[in-house]
């Protein structure tokens, strides 16, 4: 018997994922953008919509498309749904990837304002434009004594080390200004990270930062953005982080180039977003 309810379980969202195929109503969704790396077009990226069925069932493929010569992508698809989809972007590329196995993948979520009742939707989500040699993070915490000694003897005797960044933040398409954006040296988990700077976006959503900090081994710089777009009454912030390539790292106090993270459209949700209530 229990074998069977566990069958059963497992069924259970695929058939109703199946069901609703079938009998759901029709929605689409599209999305456009450029992509770039380290400031270059990058072409041929593959990009995939799908529905994202948040675990209860595999995610649905809506389409399939690649940039073109100048970094640019514009896909659209739809699918026919019982409940309101979830359309997602994925973004499959090997920007300074290396010789790592397999492709480095980021996920978008596209907001609800942009689904659209049809097979062609009213109104594309536009991702801006997106650069790809940075890493977007997930929050990591975890506090050891020792670590934190290290950390802090670090500061005390290492060298001088510089990074820096900027960029162009939109909510809608719109320009957004006083969005708080933080520059830390990340730790990894295994110290508290080090505070380099801070700085807010001016009326254009242009902003710009550079700090420094004295660590031992080399500094793993990252932006923090803190922020309220598409967020309505939900308590706390939006918190993006972007980690800095290795390469905008400069010896000394000031760095010699900065970090360009390009357009970055806040609506939609990144892959590691998290809210932060305390910053």
């Amino acid at each position: 018997m229990l074998q069977v309810l566990i069958l059963f379980l497992v069924i259970l969202p695929y058939t109703f994922g199946a069901l609703g195929g079938l009998v759901g109503r029709t929605q689409s969704a599209g999305v456009e953008g450029r992509l770039t790396c380290n400031g270059k077009p990058l072409s041929d990226v593959l990009v995939k919509l799908y529905d994202d069925d948040r675990g209860l069932d595999t995610d649905d493929l809506m389409a399939t498309g690649y940039t073109d010569a100048d970094g640019r992508f514009r896909i659209s698809g739809s699918i026919n749904e019982l409940s309101p989809i979830d359309p997602k972007l994925n973004i499959y590329h090997d920007c300074n990837d290396g010789w790592i196995p397999c492709q480095r993948k980021m996920s978008i979520m596209i907001p609800d304002s942009y689904i659209s009742e049809g097979k062609v939707p009213r109104r594309f989500y536009d991702a801006g434009s997106i650069e790809l040699a940075g890493k977007f993070k997930a929050f990591l915490l975890t506090i050891f004594a020792i670590p934190c000694i290290y950390g802090a003897v670090g500061g005390l005797v290492g060298r001088t080390q510089a990074a820096g960044a900027k960029g162009f933040l939109t909510c809608n398409g719109r320009p957004e200004g006083d969005v708080l954006i933080k520059l830390y040296d990340d730790d990894r988990g295994l110290d508290f990270d080090d505070f380099m700077g801070e700085t807010l976006s001016d009326s254009r959503g242009f902003f710009q930062i550079t700090g420094h900090n004295a660590e031992m081994t080399p500094i793993d710089p990252k932006i923090n953005i803190y922020h309220d777009c598409n967020d309505g009454w939900w308590p706390c912030q939006r918190k993006i982080s972007i980690m800095i390539p290795d390469e905008f790292i400069t010896i000394g106090s000031v760095p010699t180039k900065l970090y360009d993270v390009g357009t970055i459209e806040l609506a939609g949700k990144f892959s590691g977003e998290t809210r932060d209530c305390i910053h």
